[in-house]
C-alpha cells in the first residue's frame, strides 16, 4: 500500500513539473504564396504584409528597418544600405517569427541576390 501511494505521488509530481516547465508552441507564420518572400511588420506574421516576387525593390517606407517576421518560398536577399551594402541571403524554406531584433531592424530592400 505504501509503495503504491509513493508511486502515485511521484507520478503526480512529475506531471506537475512537466506542466509547469512546458513551453507553449510557437505560433505558426501565415502562408506565403509560392515563389515569393513575405515580410510582416510585426512578429508571428502579424501587421502589414509585403509580398516580394523578384527583382530588386526598395521596401515601402513602413517596412524599412521594421520587418518583424518573414517566410521565404524562394531564394532572395535582404539588403541594408545604411553604411554601404550589407546583405543577408535567404533561401526557400527560411523563416523567422521574430526578426525585428535581428536583421529585420536594418532591411531597406529585397533583391534576387547579394
Amino acid at each position: 500500500m505504501r509503495t503504491r501511494h509513493l508511486r502515485t505521488l511521484l507520478v503526480a509530481g512529475a506531471v506537475a513539473l512537466v506542466s509547469l516547465t512546458s513551453i507553449p508552441p510557437a505560433q505558426a507564420l501565415p502562408a506565403c504564396p509560392a515563389n515569393a518572400i513575405c515580410l510582416w511588420r510585426y512578429q508571428d506574421g502579424t501587421g502589414d504584409l509585403y509580398v516580394w516576387r523578384g527583382g530588386y525593390v526598395d521596401l515601402p517606407s513602413r517596412f524599412v528597418n521594421h520587418v518583424g517576421s518573414f517566410r521565404a518560398n524562394r531564394s532572395g536577399a535582404f539588403i541594408d544600405w545604411a553604411t554601404g551594402k550589407e546583405c543577408r541571403p535567404v533561401r526557400s524554406g527560411d523563416y523567422a517569427s521574430n526578426y525585428s531584433g535581428r536583421f529585420g531592424s536594418k532591411i531597406d530592400g529585397v533583391g534576387d541576390n547579394c
